[in-house]
């Protein structure tokens, strides 16, 4: 099976500044997905609880992962990251980064070929 790797932010925003934030993480989510090795991102919004907020980005190898601090990632990984946070940073309520490594999958459609 290929490596295959996710990243997942979770992320709580002040009520005042939410819809300018969204706006903002909809270009945020297209900038990261025109860096090298970033495929896919999707955006989530929690319908029972909290964190409201949860982007998955799918990501080739472990080369362009966003894994450690940030002086570990590419540069272009940290100069599109700094871009834009400033104005919302300070009303960030909670924020989860973390890379995940695909272990197993399973499909309805597996269970009824086996």
């Amino acid at each position: 099976m290929d490596r295959r790797l996710i990243s997942v932010v979770t992320t709580d925003i002040d009520l005042k500044v939410e819809d300018g934030y969204n706006e903002w993480y909809e270009q945020h989510i297209r900038d990261v997905v025109a860096l090298p090795g970033w495929v896919r991102a999707t955006r989530y919004r929690c319908l029972d609880g909290e964190p409201r907020y949860m982007s998955v980005y799918d990501i080739s190898s472990p080369e362009y992962a966003a894994i450690g601090s940030m002086s570990n990632w590419t540069k272009e990984m940290q100069e599109m990251q700094e871009r834009g946070y400033e104005q919302f940073w300070p009303h960030v309520e909670s924020y989860r980064a973390r890379t995940y490594e695909l272990i197993s999958q399973m499909t309805a459609e597996d269970l009824r070929r086996s």
